[in-house]
């Protein structure tokens, strides 16, 4: 099974005046990229020049306990076990892209 994405990028380089360009990419999948990865949350740290970013799945079950924990003013665990779906290493510039095309695809929801 094959899918293609079309996939609108922005460039930002000295040529354009700092101008965005949009091209379209047409990225095929990879070997093990055809795998669809769910998460419901998700934890971002910062390196030198490069964003990292966790997705991770979190039981419902476990969900539901913290949430009924809270709602009565019980302790909540200082840490909570969860696995992780997928890591991603971006470039700083990637993550403002990601940061770009998520911002726009939420204002229209």
């Amino acid at each position: 099974m094959t899918e293609q994405n079309d996939i609108p990028i922005e460039n930002k380089t000295e040529a354009t005046g700092n101008q965005g360009m949009q091209v379209n990419v047409r990225m095929q999948q990879g070997e093990h990229a055809g795998q669809p990865l769910y998460s419901n949350f998700a934890s971002i740290q910062g390196g030198q020049g490069v964003v990292i970013v966790d997705f991770g799945f979190l039981d419902p079950q476990t969900m539901n306990t913290l949430n009924q924990l809270v709602r009565s003013g019980k302790r909540v665990p200082d840490t909570v076990g969860a696995r992780m779906s997928c890591r991603i290493a971006l470039s700083v510039e990637a993550a403002h892209n990601l940061a770009h095309q998520l911002n726009q695809l939420l204002q229209k929801k």
